[in-house]
């Protein structure tokens, strides 16, 4: 009955957003966007924490001492329960550690000095790099974080070996998620300077995490494909924009054939949109077809439902 969390956050954290979530009439599709990508969390091991907080909050209720959950066993439901009852619960530490700082200190300053920035292969140390280079967005610091964020994922991708992906659950997997939430972020801000040559290669980095670490996960690897192609487009390059949309629509028309007659799930849902927005992006710069219009209206069909 447990879950491992995305670095940085914490067993409480997730507890507590899901109370005030719950408390505040949040969608579930929004509730699952943030346990997937805030804390790492697979589709799964979402719909559980879920299940769980809300079974530490019946147990809470029942007054009887009884049905406290065994904390090591069912540590959400354990967490849920204290705070119902209005009992402390300790975070675990969160944050880098003195010496992943001071690394991450060091890239930025190297960049800023010109020098080759010769980043750690150490998750820590790049989200931190890119935390600081976002507090003040100097060109050079974001793309020495980027250059963290890269090399790190790298040595995650080759510490796979024959696997096709990281197993979702896994440290890779979280860390994963966590990579590319860091590229997004030093996209966004490259977009914002602006900056579109750098946004763009942005984009295309946490695509090569999502699709190297995430591949087996239709939702990341179909978010990065549709941003990485949108960033594109917005460089001035639309036939670019279009191959890369593109190349995402045959390998996701094939999750479109198992919902001929069943309904999908919540991360099928989510894909599925991302392959209509995919083909969308086609047709608005190549213009129609009669395979793309059958996609998608096979597409909003299965959606309708």
């Amino acid at each position: 009955m447990s879950v491992r969390l995305a670095r940085g956050t914490t067993m409480r954290e997730l507890v507590l957003f899901l109370r005030t979530a719950d408390a505040g009439g949040t969608s579930r599709r929004d509730v699952l966007t943030v346990l997937t990508e805030r804390f790492a969390l697979p589709f799964d091991d979402a719909r559980l924490a879920m299940d769980r907080v809300q079974g530490g909050v019946v147990r809470a209720s029942s007054g009887l001492p009884e049905n406290e959950p065994d904390r090591d066993k069912d540590p959400l439901a354990w967490t849920s329960y204290q705070l119902e009852l209005g009992l402390p619960v300790d975070d675990e530490p969160v944050g880098p550690s003195a010496e992943e700082r001071a690394a991450a200190v060091a890239l930025l300053e190297r960049a800023a000095r010109g020098e080759a920035p010769h980043p750690p292969e150490d998750v820590a140390v790049a989200v931190e790099a890119t935390r600081l280079a976002l507090a003040s967005p100097e060109p050079g610091s974001l793309v020495a974080a980027a250059t963290a964020i890269s090399v790190t994922a790298e040595a995650r991708i080759a510490g796979l070996g024959h696997l096709p992906c990281a197993p979702e659950g896994t440290p890779e997997w979280t860390d994963g998620v966590v990579l590319v939430a860091a590229a997004r972020q030093i996209a966004a801000a490259f977009g914002a300077l602006p900056d579109p040559g750098n946004e763009e290669r942005a984009f295309g980095l946490a695509g090569r995490i999502a699709t190297g670490l995430l591949g087996q996960s239709y939702v990341f690897v179909g978010r990065a494909m549709v941003e990485s192609a949108r960033a594109i487009q917005r460089g001035g390059y639309p036939d670019r924009a279009a191959d890369r949309a593109e190349a995402m629509l045959a390998d996701f028309a094939l999750l479109l054939d198992q919902f001929e007659d069943d309904e999908p799930y919540d991360e099928q849902v989510v894909a599925l949109e991302y392959l209509l927005e995919a083909v969308e992006l086609v047709r608005g710069v190549r213009g129609s077809s009669p395979e793309l219009d059958e996609l998608a209206h096979r597409t909003s069909q299965v959606l309708a439902r």
